[in-house]
């Protein structure tokens, strides 16, 4: 009697589990698939460069930020050479979430790429430099210069261009006296010792090494540069699926990183030191903790973004021709609520 009592009772309990799986599934409730998909996810695999302006990320999983906001999900990390390789792991699912610069991320975007601005990571850190004996302080001295930017479309040329739009100058690709050139910072120095460049937009920490190897430098400093220190050397990005389906770990990410963030703004000694490290260890290249210092006095760490300079970067990203549109419409989704 016993055995019947407990067999009619499991057996009503069961009927009422596929009642309330039916009813959801009749009414559209949405959320048990998203949440049963949040508990299952078991990684996060996270991009970013081994460049100064990504320090967040190397901060981040030096002091295990990563892992204690997101608990019970295991980070991965990938590490890239260049804005293109990331977007194109991101787009692929083989990234999550991470840090580029905008003018990849924005490229890939009106493409019809599904990725999303989710913060701001780092500004400024853009310097122009100049070979020993070159004295350039507005665009009309680049007249007749070899000016080098790291590629063509990158946040270093949008900021060149922006400068010489305001002038009766031009590069010589668009017919202008101007000789611009796409030139590695690595070795930009050694061009300089020869001779064979006069100028170039580099980031942090190569205009630092330059200025200490005293083969070169800085004519315009980070806030003199076009958008005056206010344009992202570095956002933060994610795919639009992970933005969409789980909430719940992109506010985990976001907390870790604005957590990383606050460290570069109240510990510089303690992030130089990070960030050596971190270099080290993956391009087997220790910096100076000098330059690194240096370095940091010139880069703005903060999860903000100043849209608007974003936004006239993909204007003059469009004129030049180097992306079809500047609607940028989706792209931001900022903690503003956008």
């Amino acid at each position: 009697m016993v055995n019947k009592i407990y067999k009619r009772k499991k057996l009503m309990v069961t009927l009422l589990i596929v009642a309330v799986v039916a009813a959801s599934a009749l009414w559209g409730f949405a959320p048990i698939p998203g949440e049963v998909a949040e508990r299952e996810r078991d990684e996060l695999v996270i991009g970013y460069f081994p460049n100064l302006t990504h320090a967040p990320a190397m901060v981040g999983l030096e002091e295990g930020y990563y892992e204690e906001e997101l608990d019970g999900v295991e980070i991965k990390t990938e590490t890239f050479p260049d804005g293109s390789l990331f977007m194109d792991s991101l787009l692929t699912g083989a990234v999550d979430v991470g840090f580029v610069g905008p003018g990849p991320a924005l490229n890939r975007f009106v493409e019809g790429g599904e990725v999303v601005n989710i913060a701001g990571a780092s500004n400024a850190g853009n310097i122009m430099v100049a070979a020993p004996g070159v004295e350039i302080d507005s665009a009309q001295d680049l007249d007749d210069r070899v000016v080098a930017t790291p590629a063509l479309g990158c946040t270093h040329d949008l900021q060149l261009r922006k400068m010489i739009d305001g002038s009766d100058l031009s590069t010589t690709r668009r017919g202008g006296t101007i000789d611009h050139r796409t030139q590695a910072p690595a070795n930009v120095a050694g061009l300089f010792r020869r001779g064979q460049m006069d100028a170039a937009v580099v980031s942090e920490p190569w205009a630092s090494r330059i200025e200490e190897a005293d083969d070169g430098h800085v004519v315009l400093e980070w806030d003199e540069v076009p958008w005056e220190g206010d344009l992202p050397a570095t956002i933060t990005v994610a795919s639009e699926d992970i933005y969409e389906q789980e909430e719940e770990i992109i506010e985990s990410f976001l907390e870790a990183h604005e957590r990383s963030v606050e460290f570069l703004q109240e510990n510089p000694e303690e992030s130089a030191r990070i960030i050596q490290k971190q270099i080290d260890e993956i391009t087997q290249e220790e910096l100076e903790l000098s330059v690194l210092e240096s370095s940091l006095e010139r880069t703005v760490f903060s999860t903000e973004l100043d849209r608007e300079a974003v936004e006239e970067m993909a204007e003059i990203s469009e004129e030049h021709g180097f992306v079809s549109s500047s609607d940028l419409e989706g792209f931001f989704r900022l903690n503003s609520g956008d």
